[in-house]
């Protein structure tokens, strides 16, 4: 997220992060996430492996490797479906990166493409940490985590499931980003011009897999290692914070502002369970939000185009 903020500007978001935070639980609780008994008892089995063996995992390593390797661990578990997705977005992915150097320099075709191998990777890396779970809470380990095994294609709908703007914890930042962006944004460019059609098609998909991609590694896998490592619910949030706006950058603007967003999306996870479903919504639309804003005032229009739509009579 490219945007120049003024000084004022950065102080509130500053301040209104911070005040979010500093709520008492009791006066400003989300709602846990909670699912049913059933539910939980039908999506254990999609995170354990087919053989049965309930050998514990590694929870670090194999992830990792399935991050860089879409799929990898999914294969190694004998799980051949969720694997064939992971390694067909990934190839998919390396194929338009790679049309992409040699057709056109414009970096909104590599992102795009980056996007897509980022995604699928992510998804991977997730799964393969919920594998290791369902072996690991059986011996008394990542406890915390036992009643939230979401599925990758939950993470996937989060983004258009309308029901979370019925929260506070929701509107708040998302009401902070529209008016930032949209109305406060200084524009830096002398071809200022409205956002087409193409950049709209261009900020969704790429906000969309940004915000399932990055929920599922920071909040899906970094959070609750940094919390089974540490045991402190603001260490974690700190550290966790911190290792998020390092990957955003290090310019001042950026970094403060990845590091509020993730102290935020790490309490409201906490708050919510661990279930990440609300963040990934949040963070998916703050994109979609933060990248319109960007093309409508420092960049040209976007490179993917939609279909050309031909009528004739």
């Amino acid at each position: 997220m490219k945007i120049k903020f003024k000084k004022p500007l950065l102080k509130l978001l500053l301040w209104v992060s911070i005040l979010s935070l500093c709520l008492s639980p009791r006066e400003a609780q989300a709602e846990p996430y909670e699912p049913p008994e059933d539910r939980e008892l039908e999506l254990r089995p999609y995170f354990e492996p087919p053989n049965g063996d309930l050998t514990p995992r590694g929870f670090i390593i194999p992830p990792l490797l399935s991050f860089l390797v879409p799929g990898a661990d999914q294969w190694v578990e004998g799980q051949i479906k969720p694997a064939a997705l992971y390694t067909g977005g990934g190839m998919a992915g390396a194929l338009f990166l790679s049309q992409a150097k040699k057709t056109t320099p414009d970096n909104r075709y590599k992102d795009f493409a980056w996007q897509i191998y980022f995604t699928a990777g992510s998804l991977s890396l997730y799964h393969s940490f919920r594998t290791a779970l369902t072996t690991r809470i059986p011996q008394g380990e990542f406890t915390f985590m036992s009643s939230t095994p979401e599925k990758p294609s939950d993470l996937l709908e989060a983004p258009i499931d309308l029901s979370y703007l019925g929260r506070w914890t929701t509107l708040l930042p998302l009401g902070l980003a529209a008016g930032v962006f949209f109305f406060m944004t200084p524009s830096k460019s002398d071809e200022t011009t409205a956002a087409s059609l193409d950049d709209a098609f261009y900020a969704s998909s790429v906000g969309y897999m940004t915000g399932v991609g990055e929920e599922a590694i920071f909040r899906g896998f970094v959070l609750p290692l940094m919390y089974y490592y540490t045991e402190d619910q603001k260490l974690t949030l700190g550290l966790s914070s911190i290792f998020f706006a390092l990957s955003h950058g290090l310019k001042l603007g950026h970094f403060v502002t990845a590091f509020f967003f993730g102290l935020y999306s790490g309490w409201l996870t906490q708050q919510n369970n661990w279930s990440i479903g609300e963040v990934t919504f949040i963070h998916t639309w703050w994109d979609v939000m933060a990248f319109m804003a960007d093309y409508t005032n420092h960049r040209k229009h976007a490179f993917l185009k939609l279909p050309t739509i031909s009528i004739n009579f």
